[in-house]
């Protein structure tokens, strides 16, 4: 009994800093605040600057993959003290990176920076699943809202901090609080025991007890459920990058005002951060392929009305997809660990990630490539339509998969039941 008490603070605390240190991880979403800023010091070009940005996508993965493997093999804390380190010592360095040339900055910002916030985010999320057993949703919803509200509130301020003192301190103080909330998460993170997540919960050692096969990441290579969830991630994604970098500027195109479009914005950020939290917490209950379909025929009908809908509904489409967005980021944890296990959770998730890098690399590539053959907005829209459709279709063959798998399991079972 005391176990349980104790495990019962402990669990909080552990979703409390842990959320705390993944807050800091959307730092890259407000790059676009900082560009202008270091254009302006270095004389680099908008081409330049900008691949900051993309490069800290890539080596995101990477280290989730990383970090995950240290969690599931090691320890955690483990995973958290080298990742924090990482994270805080690319930006701290990148106030001395600024000049002459942009490749400093890259390493720095973009390489470091994406593989330090890797190996803590990935690290946290595995590690707070394992201490809500019956409640995987909910616990990783918490973590990656955090991770969505960065923007919301850290935009006005990184803005206010530019202005006052420059790029370059502004990269000292946040590098500070970057520090400050990867040591305050160490203290707290680690594994549960025996006794501590409810009875029956774990097993002694720590491993949490989950109904299903547990999959080393071998094992999910060789399914096909991970190449439809995969599948399902990536083509999920593109439709919200497609539109995002330009959810402004069309609403202005279709004479709607700034100040409105602006808002728009705003209150997609709000929907995305809310559907990170509420529809895993629902998923917990009602299922968790359900919730991301509706998702996804969403995302369909919202980019199908930027096509052929009047210009006034682009303002509430602008913020459906922002909610689509976070709907798919809060949902695929629980979901790669409901179909793969908790066990190599931090590993496994890792490469499902994969979904994340190429959407990130495909949307400039499909907007790119549609406007360049002269095609109008419509039909980058249409693509991301197309593209969500894509993503309903791998769902769909993942449930497939899923129920097959089931079926073969209660043959089996009771096969050897008549044995």
């Amino acid at each position: 009994m005391k176990k349980e008490r104790t495990g019962a603070v402990t669990k909080y605390l552990i979703l409390v800093f842990g959320a705390f240190a993944i807050f800091f991880t959307g730092y890259p979403h407000i790059w676009s605040i900082y560009q202008p800023y270091a254009m302006e010091l270095t004389g680099w070009s908008q081409g330049q600057t900008s691949m900051c940005f993309y490069l800290s996508f890539v080596t995101f993965v990477l280290g989730n993959i990383v970090g995950g493997r240290i969690q599931d093999k090691r320890n955690p804390k483990i995973a958290i003290v080298s990742g924090g380190a990482i994270f805080t010592a690319s930006i701290l360095l990148s106030a001395l990176a600024l000049r002459p040339s942009p490749v400093m900055m890259y390493i720095t910002y973009g390489l470091l920076q994406g593989f330090g916030q890797g190996m803590i985010y990935t690290t946290i999320l595995s590690t707070a699943q394992k201490w809500f057993p019956g409640r995987t949703g909910f616990s990783s919803g918490v973590i990656v809202t955090a991770n969505g509200l960065f923007g919301f509130f850290m935009a006005p301020v990184s803005r206010s901090l530019l202005s006052g003192v420059g790029i370059e301190k502004t990269f000292l103080i946040i590098g500070t609080f970057i520090g400050i909330s990867w040591i305050l998460a160490s203290i707290f993170i680690r594994n549960p025991k025996t006794g501590e997540v409810g009875t029956g919960s774990v097993q002694a050692g720590g491993k949490p007890v989950y109904t299903g096969k547990q999959y080393t990441s071998g094992e999910m290579f060789r399914t096909k459920k991970f190449y439809f969830l995969l599948a399902t991630m990536m083509f999920g994604l593109i439709p919200y990058l497609i539109l995002s970098p330009l959810s402004q500027t069309v609403q202005m195109d279709r004479g709607i005002s700034a100040s409105v479009a602006v808002a728009a914005v705003m209150a997609g950020s709000v929907c995305n951060a809310a559907t990170r939290l509420c529809l895993p917490t629902a998923a917990d209950k009602v299922g968790r392929v359900i919730c991301v379909k509706v998702v996804l025929v969403v995302a369909v009908s919202a980019m199908l009305l930027l096509v052929f809908a009047p210009a006034g509904i682009t303002t509430v489409c602008v913020v459906m997809m922002y909610a689509c967005y976070g709907g798919i980021m809060g949902s695929f944890p629980s979901l790669s660990s409901s179909i793969f296990g908790m066990e190599h959770s931090g590993e496994n998730y890792g490469y499902v990630m994969f979904g994340i890098a190429v959407a990130t690399l495909s949307a400039p590539a499909i907007t790119n490539t549609v406007l360049g053959n002269g095609y109008d907005i419509n039909a980058v829209f249409a693509s991301g339509a197309f593209s969500a459709a894509l993503a309903l279709i791998s769902l769909i063959l993942l449930e497939r998969e899923i129920k097959k798998e089931k079926v073969n399991a209660c043959q089996t079972a009771v096969c050897q039941e008549g044995e």
